[in-house]
């Protein structure tokens, strides 16, 4: 990296310190270990817990829940900018985390780790715990969509439902995802899909008792949207709840720089996800369709980011569905 590349996003970091809240909360537990994806690919662990900044007033008329991995919001992605424009609409933002960056929520443990650190958050600072909306991109979103799921089975010991869930260019149906993994491998076109495809396929089959084909249970549960079950499956859970799906369809990007089409794209599991929900008789499951706003902090042109959603916009929804 160059250091014309490395200066936005030093000028970036420092606007964004500069526009801290009044009130920041930081709970951490130390995590050294390391999250074994492969045999050859081991991750280090963050610290886990959650990280929660508040309006400067001190009232807060909604929380957002960012499942996204990483609490650092002096960093210039577009997940951790959220709270900016959050506090100002009196709007708190927590970021929650297990401390596995990669985290699938295969385990009912982890549910319960992020259930107790929300409940922790929720306790300590006052927050309305009827007023939470989840959040998340791409595997974060995937986090927000189960955990919400979770909640609505009644199992928080807190009673903690979502007010609201939005999640963005989420892989939800994970039948249809381990294909199109297991497609680009064969298919070997892009090393970035193909090594990608590589190590998430072996996670997933290692947790849930190999593929698909060996265990067609246990991926229909674990998915938080079947396509293959005409209620969606767990999504069915949702029925009564507001739903965001954001995806930026474009499949010319994806076709000239990753060789994959529509099968292959996350925005196949956000169109019927919300299809599925109004079919439930959900009139506030929206899907949210955007055109060349997806690009990496760093202004590189990509339709997986975050950048596609408006964050202002996205907490005057919460706003509306919480009050």
């Amino acid at each position: 990296m160059t250091i014309l590349r490395i200066l936005p996003f030093f000028l970036l970091s420092v606007n964004l310190a500069a526009q801290l809240p009044a009130k920041m909360v930081d709970y951490r537990e130390a995590r050294n270990g390391v999250t074994v994806l492969t045999a050859e690919i081991q991750v280090p662990e963050e610290d886990a817990g959650y990280t929660l900044l508040l309006p400067a007033e001190g009232l807060v008329r909604a929380v957002i829940v960012m499942f996204h991995s990483g609490r650092d919001t002096t960093h210039p992605g577009f997940e951790q900018r959220l709270y900016v424009d959050a506090v100002q609409r009196e709007v708190a933002t927590l970021y929650i985390t297990t401390g596995n960056l990669f985290e699938f929520l295969f385990d009912e443990e982890k549910y319960r780790q992020l259930d107790d650190y929300l409940g922790k958050a929720i306790i300590e600072n006052q927050l309305p715990a009827d007023k939470m909306v989840f959040a998340g991109m791409s595997l974060a979103g995937t986090r927000a969509m189960k955990f919400g799921e979770w909640c609505m089975m009644g199992k928080s010991r807190y009673g903690i439902r979502p007010a609201g869930i939005a999640v963005c260019d989420a892989p939800l149906d994970f039948v249809r995802f381990w294909q199109e993994l297991k497609r680009a491998m064969k298919l070997n076109h892009d090393p970035v899909s193909v090594s990608e495809a590589g190590w998430v396929s072996t996670v997933l089959e290692r947790n849930l008792g190999g593929s698909p084909d060996d265990n067609p249970a246990a991926w229909l549960d674990y998915s938080p949207y079947s396509h293959q079950r005409l209620d969606g499956g767990h999504a069915a859970l949702l029925k009564t709840v507001p739903v965001r799906a954001y995806t930026e369809p474009d499949v010319l990007w994806w076709m000239e720089n990753r060789g994959k089409d529509y099968y292959a794209m996350n925005a196949i599991d956000a169109a019927a996800l919300i299809n599925t929900l109004r079919l439930l008789g959900n009139e506030k499951a929206e899907l949210i369709l955007t055109q060349n706003r997806g690009h990496h902090p760093d202004g590189t042109r990509h339709p997986h980011s975050w950048s596609i959603v408006d964050n202002a916009e996205l907490v005057q929804w919460v706003l509306e569905i919480c009050e």
